[in-house]
């Protein structure tokens, strides 16, 4: 059942009126009309006797009314301190990521970090480089892969691999590519440092042409989809599209070297409120 009904029913019990409770929770009068009518539905059982003249509860509804005005009241009141608690979450939130981290996994996280804690403003420095985090104040890192030997917290995030797509445009153009033999005759996009052939290891580093290899994974993904080429990217940056259809996800069976995403922070025994839910938030999204 929905809980607003309840609500609504009760002020309206509390104050004898539906033109009364309309204002007190700032609603049409109409909206608590039917709320109530809902709410009778629900139950069953008529709670509220309406004339041209005056507002009564019925014997049933004085009874329910009696048994959840209480409640309600309680509820209402862990509701307003729950809220107080998410006020008293502010200052400033420093957080570093890859940029593709950024775009991707990381937006999603930081717009519903925001809608729970408004008076927190979140910075974000997206970059490819490993920032130090004392040195630029930065209270979150976001990073990819084998890390060095550090004194900072590293908390496991989420593991990733990457995958070869390309897009519906592309594949109509020059074909689908059926065995990787095939890559001899297609446009490769490829990743800064990561070879091609690792989707073969019997094929010749030399047999393979990259029309570009960048350190940018936004802009492997734009060119892929922009039919410009077959590319690899990490799996959380383009699930969404193969899911939608606008890309394909080649060669399903094979999936790149592993990578764990991980979440660096200094070690101190007093992490601000904002950091610490942040980090709370962070395990909705492993």
């Amino acid at each position: 059942m929905d809980l607003n009904l309840l609500k609504t029913f009760s002020k309206v019990s509390e104050l004898g009126s539906f033109t009364k409770a309309a204002e007190a929770l700032k609603q049409p009068k109409s909206r608590v009309s039917r709320a109530i009518s809902r709410l009778e539905d629900e139950i069953g059982l008529e709670l509220i006797r309406r004339t041209t003249r005056q507002t009564s509860l019925t014997t049933e509804g004085e009874a329910f009314y009696n048994k959840i005005k209480d409640l309600i009241h309680q509820l209402d009141e862990e509701i307003d301190s729950l809220n107080d608690s998410k006020k008293e979450i502010s200052g400033v939130l420093r957080i570093t990521a890859p940029e593709d981290l950024g775009q991707s996994i990381l937006l999603d996280i930081i717009a519903k970090y925001n809608d729970l804690y408004p008076n927190v403003e979140v910075q974000t420095l997206l970059t490819g480089e490993y920032l130090d985090l004392t040195k630029d104040n930065i209270d979150l890192a976001f990073r990819v892969g084998k890390l060095e030997d550090s004194n900072l917290i590293q908390r496991s995030f989420k593991d990733v691999h990457f995958v070869a797509i390309a897009s519906r445009e592309y594949i109509q153009r020059y074909g689908l590519p059926k065995s990787t033999k095939d890559l001899h005759q297609h446009k490769l996009l490829t990743f800064k440092g990561f070879d091609f052939n690792n989707l073969n290891s019997a094929s010749s580093p030399e047999a393979l042409k990259y029309q570009i290899n960048t350190s940018s994974i936004p802009m492997l993904l734009n060119m892929a989809l922009e039919g410009n080429g077959i590319s690899i990217v990490p799996s959380f940056y383009c699930e969404e599209y193969i899911r939608t259809g606008e890309l394909v996800h080649l060669f399903p069976k094979w999936r790149g070297p592993k990578h764990t995403i991980k979440i660096l922070y200094t070690p101190t025994s007093n992490l601000s409120k904002r950091t610490r839910a942040f980090l709370d938030l962070v395990k909705d999204f492993q």
